[in-house]
């Protein structure tokens, strides 16, 4: 099963994710979606002290740098 598919974004997507959840989501480690965050190339929200993140703010952010398919394919 993909890493994707484990999330039910219709319930989820306005669920604060944690930092190990975003960055199953994403499909990348922790480590690296905490440099993502400190580069500023990721929004996060502050819940007490732990970072949260939206998976819409993330799915607009992968949708936007998609590459690949070129119109007309």
């Amino acid at each position: 099963m993909r890493e994707l598919d484990k999330f039910n974004l219709k319930n989820e997507i306005e669920r604060p994710l944690t930092t190990d959840e975003a960055a199953r989501f994403l499909g990348i480690s922790a480590q690296a979606l905490l440099n993502l965050v400190s580069n500023g190339k990721l929004p996060y929200y502050k819940f007490e002290r732990r970072n949260r993140y939206l998976a819409s703010e993330l799915l607009k952010i992968v949708m936007k740098e998609a590459r690949g398919l070129r119109d007309g394919l």
